[in-house]
């Protein structure tokens, strides 16, 4: 048996895993249950590190 014989026996079956991998993934990021889980995640760029009163440079704007 040949590399190529080889390679020509595991393409489909690698495409099939990496879909199932993929399928997979998919369906765990769209779980109801992690839902509350990315909607905390999705907020942390828009929080404040510090308080205004505690930041040793002025916020523009303020």
């Amino acid at each position: 048996m040949s590399w190529q014989e080889i390679h020509e026996f595991f393409a489909p079956i690698r495409v099939v895993w990496f879909a199932l991998i993929f399928i997979g993934i998919v369906v765990w990021a769209y779980w109801p249950r992690n839902r509350s889980k990315f909607d905390k995640i999705a907020r942390i760029p828009l929080e404040d590190d510090l308080p205004d009163d505690q930041r040793s440079t002025p916020v523009r704007g303020s």
